[in-house]
């Protein structure tokens, strides 16, 4: 169980800004060896982060809980302060699920092309741009 009076500061910063700037329980990110939750007085650390959810816990039921689609960056911790830089960031709530729709299929077409022309630069980035797609898209049906 979480406990309620044991927060630290959570600071999600894009090249656009910041994007989410509050206190938590608990943070939850994708690293490239799988999920890791960082909680108060969590030893010192820096992790790169991959495509995938972070979750930012507000209480012990969950509720009011922030998802944010993250897409690479990493994390820096020290115990009583994260700071998250991501390459790009989405709040679920501000995810446009048509954009990432239409994302999603401009990717698989992508991909379509490049292996019809053998084109392995084409194909590479079109694999990043649908796992970002599908990304946002999953984060945007969370609850």
């Amino acid at each position: 169980m979480i406990m309620a009076d044991a927060t630290f500061h959570v600071s999600i910063i894009t090249p656009d800004g910041t994007v989410y700037d509050d206190d938590t329980t608990m943070l939850i990110v994708t690293t490239g060896t799988g999920e890791m939750g960082l909680m108060a007085d969590h030893l010192p650390l820096i992790a790169s982060l991959t495509i995938g959810e972070l979750t930012v816990k507000h209480a012990d039921t969950g509720d009011h809980d922030t998802f944010v689609a993250v897409n690479g960056g990493y994390v820096k911790f020290d115990g009583q302060h994260a700071e998250v830089i991501a390459d790009s960031a989405e709040l679920q709530k501000n995810i446009d699920v048509k954009r990432a729709q239409n994302a999603k299929a401009r990717a698989e077409k992508s991909i379509q092309h490049a292996r019809e022309v053998n084109d392995p630069d084409e194909l590479s980035r079109g694999q990043v741009h649908l796992a970002r797609a599908i990304n946002r898209l999953r984060v945007s049906n969370e609850n």
